[in-house]
């Protein structure tokens, strides 16, 4: 493959919900993030995207981080479930219109090998960092409701509570 941008939403059928796998890659109090930018400024999220059809959770997820970053990921536990919502997204940043609807399933994972820029990176991909986990304000990563509760998360051990992060 070439290392021209993709349309992350490429693979959306309208009216219907996509759904992502993004992978939690946290070592030494420090979360790996996809950065981006575009026309309405800057963001991070955590690596993965949208499911094949015929692909499981954790095979899709296992694909995406290594076109971002050349590595293999060990899925752990699920430990969150978003909702995008286009039609609430306070900022439309990356391609998000007011249609897109895409549940995405948060997985603990172990990396596997050493990071370096895969051969297949979205639409207004800038690179990746470590993020230490108390930054994630600061850095607009997305979703917010992930910023604010991660660093007590990781510190409980995702003890059960409340992961369904609702359309944030």
């Amino acid at each position: 493959m070439s290392n021209s941008p993709v349309d992350i939403h490429h693979d959306s059928i309208p009216g219907a919900i996509r759904v992502a796998a993004r992978a939690l890659i946290i070592e030494d109090g420090r979360l790996l993030v996809m950065n981006y930018r575009d026309d309405h400024g800057f963001w991070c999220v955590t690596p993965g995207g949208g499911i094949h059809k015929q692909e499981t959770l954790g095979e899709g997820l296992r694909r995406e981080v290594h076109e971002e970053l050349g590595i293999g990921v060990t899925p752990g536990d699920i430990v969150y479930v978003r909702e995008l919502l286009g039609r609430t997204a306070k900022v439309m940043h990356g391609g998000i219109t007011e249609d897109t609807h895409q549940l995405e399933i948060f997985f603990r994972c172990k990396r596997e090998g050493e990071i370096h820029m895969g051969h297949a990176l979205d639409n207004f991909c800038t690179g990746h960092d470590w993020a230490p986990i108390e930054e994630l304000k600061q850095r607009n990563f997305f979703p917010k409701a992930l910023a604010g509760r991660l660093a007590d998360d990781v510190a409980s051990g995702f003890k059960p509570h409340n992961n369904y992060l609702g359309d944030a």
